[in-house]
């Protein structure tokens, strides 16, 4: 990720299934893209608090910097610790707080944000990793270890 990248102060997202809000005067009106706002320090902290203190200097880390030592925790044993955290926020709690999250950073309710079709979700995830390069690196590690896991296939033999 380039500097100029780190420093997007918001991101459209375009949703390919409008989703039905309701204006000032209250009346329902269809949205065609969502708005992510770059996170303030309250978002970062929230989300922290939600993924815990091993990965709290992952999230401030450029994503640069944070590939090699996120690869160098997956392959001493820190598999378990990215399982850990995707099982972690996979409660009903948990993501209902990574909703509260994204509605704030969106300017948005958190029902809106619940209402967002499947299909657009990838989108919205992409872009709030965006502003985690930490994040959105480890995401990416993770999944890559878990493909390799699935498929038998390992990196280190």
């Amino acid at each position: 990720m380039s500097k100029n990248d780190a420093l997007k102060l918001k991101i459209e997202v375009p949703l390919q299934v409008p989703v039905t809000v309701k204006d000032a005067d209250g009346k329902e009106a269809e949205r065609s893209t969502i708005t992510i706002h770059r996170p303030k320090t309250r978002h970062t902290k929230r989300l922290a608090a939600m993924v815990g203190g091993d990965l709290l200097s992952l999230l401030l880390a450029d994503g640069d910097d944070a590939a090699p030592s996120i690869q160098a925790k997956v392959e001493s044993g820190g598999r378990e610790m990215l399982a850990k955290l995707v099982a972690g926020l996979f409660t009903v709690e948990r993501l209902d707080e990574l909703t509260e999250l994204i509605a704030d950073m969106c300017d948005e309710p958190a029902s809106v944000i619940d209402d967002i079709d499947v299909i657009d979700l990838p989108a919205l995830g992409t872009a709030f990793l965006g502003f985690f390069p930490g994040l959105q690196s480890a995401a990416s590690t993770a999944w890559r270890q878990i493909s390799d896991t699935s498929s038998g296939n390992s990196r280190t033999s």
